[in-house]
């Protein structure tokens, strides 16, 4: 029963993404065209810049879409008058919720890879890719100069899994803010926002105290194995505290969920 429950849920949030997946691919081709006309024309460069201008903030805007759309969808399924037929359906809370955020966690990373994919169509060439890789190959270099491959690969190891709990805890702060704001009869919508603001006011200053007490150890960057160390330390602190944090927010919206929900 979960699975059709993800199932419905992630067609419902990809159908009001597929005009996005139509348009901006085709404004990557249309930048890959202009880009090609002759700059020192002052039309042409007038084209250029604007076409330019546009696909740039179109990707900026395909987060942001990628965002309300997920949390319109949270809201309308789970704390509006969807909210009456979906608590009734056959499965518990924690299925509920999982599937609306492995429903919204796959379609940030569709956004991300169509951001890619319409830079590589608009601006990739030849050059480009010497260039890229002229730079991965010094990197590696510098690495395996270092005879410290190994410190090499475990930090890109904890960067992922870091890039990936603050993706989940991004999510539950726009979780548990709506679960906080729909736990009262009325303005519903402002506390939303309130809590999600607080919530994240509160993570950042916990962020800046942790960081604080990483400085006081005082690490001595003198060389290559020292640097890995020092990021080594900041994303374990920054894996545990996502991972914590977004455990927290999981039980607290189940509780919400289950003994404070105030349904529109």
């Amino acid at each position: 029963m979960f699975l059709k429950v993800f199932k419905y849920d992630f067609k419902a949030i990809f159908f009001k993404f597929i005009p996005v997946l139509a348009v901006l691919p085709v404004l990557a081709i249309l930048v890959r065209i202009v880009n090609l006309l002759d700059a020192t024309n002052v039309f042409a460069g007038m084209v250029i810049v604007l076409f330019n201008g546009l696909f740039a903030l179109s990707c900026c805007l395909l987060t942001i879409y990628t965002i309300v759309i997920c949390i319109m969808r949270y809201v309308k399924s789970l704390f509006r008058d969807q909210g009456y037929l979906t608590h009734t359906l056959p499965v518990s809370k924690h299925h509920l919720l999982l599937s609306q955020l492995l429903a919204d966690f796959l379609m940030e990373l569709i956004s991300i890879a169509l951001i890619f994919i319409c830079l590589f169509i608009a601006y990739f060439t030849p050059e480009i890719f010497s260039l890229i890789a002229q730079v991965l190959s010094e990197m590696f270099e510098i690495v395996i100069s270092s005879e410290d491959l190994g410190s090499f690969a475990g930090t890109l190891i904890l960067l992922v899994f870091a890039i990936f709990f603050q993706a989940i805890q991004s999510i539950f702060i726009i979780y548990t803010g709506v679960a906080l704001g729909h736990s009262f009869p009325k303005n519903k919508g402002i506390l939303s926002v309130v809590f999600c603001i607080a919530i994240n006011y509160g993570i950042n200053i916990i962020n800046f105290i942790l960081m604080i007490m990483v400085s006081i150890l005082d690490f001595a960057v003198i060389n290559v194995e020292q640097v890995f160390s020092y990021v080594n330390i900041t994303l374990i602190i920054t894996i545990v505290e996502s991972f914590a944090l977004s455990v927290v927010a999981y039980f607290l919206d189940i509780y919400l969920m289950k003994n404070k929900l105030c349904l529109e």
